[in-house]
């Protein structure tokens, strides 16, 4: 397992806007699995499976592959914005103290509402970047909305199944029906 983790260099390719490949210097990696390989989701969530019992203080957690979503609810809107704060410092503890850090730009808030509870009015902050505030979201494939309808990932939906049957009948006349199925 040493020699797998240890002594491991990476570099970064980037394409330029003249589609051609630029890379980085080759530099020592101290920390974290080879990515895109086969160990490496499961070194992962054995690396990061402590931050459930940081959050199950007070909140769920549901950790998949390398995404954390949080849960939180409280029935008092004060209370819910000081738990929400806590969480996010405390996440933010764990995630410097295991040499990660929360990539703010991918980081999304998102309150589920109901006919009798308004919108909470509150601002995420984690380092000097404003966490943002969502009506919609994608998580594992599904498209959540505020309400919890499920109008955004039918009209998804929509779109997929309607290019995938013009897909279909414009190669029919070209395949057997054998072949199509």
């Amino acid at each position: 397992m040493r020699s797998y983790l240890e002594n491991r260099y990476q570099r970064i390719s980037i394409k330029n806007s003249k589609s051609n490949k630029v890379y980085s210097k080759w530099e020592l990696t101290k920390y974290g699995v080879p990515q895109g390989s086969v160990l490496g989701p499961l070194l992962f969530l054995i690396y990061i499976n402590d931050i459930s019992s940081i959050i199950s203080k007070t909140d769920n957690s549901v950790l998949f592959v390398d995404d954390i979503s949080i849960i939180t609810s409280h029935t008092n809107p004060e209370e819910f914005k000081s738990n929400k704060n806590m969480v996010l410092i405390e996440t933010i503890n764990w995630f410097q103290s295991n040499f990660l850090t929360l990539n703010c730009d991918k980081t999304h808030f998102l309150q589920f509402l109901t006919k009798k509870h308004n919108e909470i009015e509150m601002e995420i902050i984690s380092s000097n970047t404003i966490i943002t505030n969502t009506n919609t979201i994608r998580f594992l494939g599904l498209i959540i909305d505020s309400s919890l309808s499920w109008k955004d990932h039918i009209t998804e939906l929509i779109l997929k199944l309607n290019k995938a049957c013009y897909a279909i009948r414009a190669i029919k006349p070209f395949m057997s029906l054998d072949v199509m199925k």
